[in-house]
């Protein structure tokens, strides 16, 4: 679950600094050392005290909050994130308006944050300043600063009407490439987000365009990191060849937005080989019994006790519709996975993920901790066999009723540890199949 947002006059006056050049006056009303200029001849000049004061009591008076929502009595207001590359959510919906019907309508809007929305998103930009360093953000504050400007010429050029602009943080939130949706009603209503799934739902069935609620993560301090591990100017040629089914795997896994989608490439790879070293490993069973010697070809319960290894695997293979997933994937990670690689890889890029495993378990799936380190390798690499396979049936099974239970975008954060477990186990398969040039 997500934290309850922070918001106070101290953050969203922190956050103002951080993006505008403002001067406080004696009176705590703060101006801009240059005014923005609208297109309407009238000017912005700064942010009052008291503007300030109503926000926070206002944002602070929602009977609930999280990091994208905000619920009131009569209204809501939640981000969103489109699912498509090139916005098509966001270009649709842009400040159009839905109003239901019945005695109770209820009017859906999306469009530009609310000046209250866009105040938590600059206490979010004075809580973890290095939010303004990522280079989306600081295009940002470009956009901010040569808001009169841009807004002339972008109306000018798509005969648009400009947008209505009364604040400072107006300013900011029309500046911001992030949407929200409204949600109003002429009656109290403690059902908001259900009423915002419903509007996404019949705005992806009738139009195509896919949003989901959530906050974007350029404003999120714990957004996934990409693993880079050398400079444009040190990278050397390769000296193997790969697989190319491997490759296209791990590539959609580097590729991909969604953590489920990510998760699940890096599986994939894993999964290439169960039935070889599944069925190499029954021949290895049945070798073992004929060569040991106490074998003996001329006694039938010999011969049975071959018979029923063979027999076992049969039946479990047709039971389970093909080979047992988890003993296979044991398998890959015994013939290929070095334990303490991984716990280097991992270390590398998250000096805290070792640790994590071995503390946490993983609530959606029903998986166990972990000992990456200090334990034997054969151990660790059968315990995490078994983290590993039951956070992919969690992924690819959503049956009514059934705990524990994968919930899309709900459980992103805790799928998100995951996955440089998998990511690095992905990388040592590829690399051990690799053929020298």
């Amino acid at each position: 679950m997500s934290e309850e947002p922070v918001v106070t006059e101290e953050l969203i006056i922190s956050g103002l600094r951080r993006v505008f050049n403002l001067n406080e006056g004696e009176d705590g009303d703060f101006t801009l050392r240059e005014s923005i200029q609208l297109h309407d001849g009238n000017a912005i000049d700064g942010v009052t005290k008291a503007e300030i004061s109503e926000i926070v009591t206002r944002l602070n008076g929602a009977k609930f909050k999280n990091e994208s929502s905000f619920q009131w009595e009569n209204e809501a207001e939640f981000s969103l994130i489109s699912l498509d590359s090139i916005g098509t959510f966001d270009r649709f919906f842009e400040d159009r308006e839905f109003v239901g019907q019945g005695d109770n309508p209820v009017t859906f809007k999306a469009g530009v944050p609310s000046r209250e929305f866009s105040a938590y998103l600059l206490c979010l930009f004075a809580h973890n300043p290095l939010l303004l360093r990522a280079p989306r953000n600081r295009t940002l504050l470009n956009r901010v600063r040569t808001y009169g400007n841009r807004i002339s010429m972008v109306s000018t050029r798509l005969n648009r009407h400009p947008p209505e602009v009364n604040s400072l943080f107006d300013v900011f939130g029309e500046s911001l490439r992030v949407t929200t949706l409204r949600i109003t009603s002429a009656r109290s209503r403690s059902d908001f987000e259900k009423l915002a799934t419903s509007f996404l739902f019949h705005a992806a069935y009738n139009m195509n365009a896919a949003a989901r609620i959530g906050l974007d993560s350029v404003f999120r301090s714990q957004a996934i990191q990409r693993v880079t591990r050398a400079q444009t100017g040190s990278l050397d040629a390769p000296r193997q060849t790969y697989d190319a089914d491997l490759v296209h795997h791990y590539l959609m896994g580097v590729a991909a937005e969604i953590p489920l989608l990510e998760y699940l490439a890096y599986y994939h790879i894993a999964e290439h080989f169960f039935d070889k070293v599944f069925n190499e490993d029954l021949v290895n069973q049945v070798r073992s019994g004929i060569i040991d010697p106490s074998f003996s070809a001329r006694r039938n319960k010999d011969i049975n006790s071959i018979i029923r290894i063979v027999t076992k695997v049969q039946r479990q293979v047709r039971d389970e519709g093909g080979v047992n997933e988890q003993r296979a994937l044991q398998l890959v990670l015994d013939r290929f996975i070095s334990v303490s690689r991984l716990a280097t890889d991992l270390d590398a890029y998250d000096a805290t993920l070792v640790d994590y495993y071995a503390s946490n378990d993983v609530p959606f799936a029903g998986a166990s901790k972990v000992a990456i380190r200090g334990a034997d390798e054969e151990g660790a690499r059968s315990a995490i066999a078994k983290r590993i396979y039951k956070v992919r049936n969690a992924l690819v099974h959503a049956k009514a009723g059934e705990l524990p239970k994968y919930a899309p975008y709900a459980h992103d954060d805790e799928l998100t540890r995951e996955i440089p477990l998998m990511r690095f186990i992905a990388e040592q398969i590829v690399i051990e199949h690799g053929t020298v040039l």
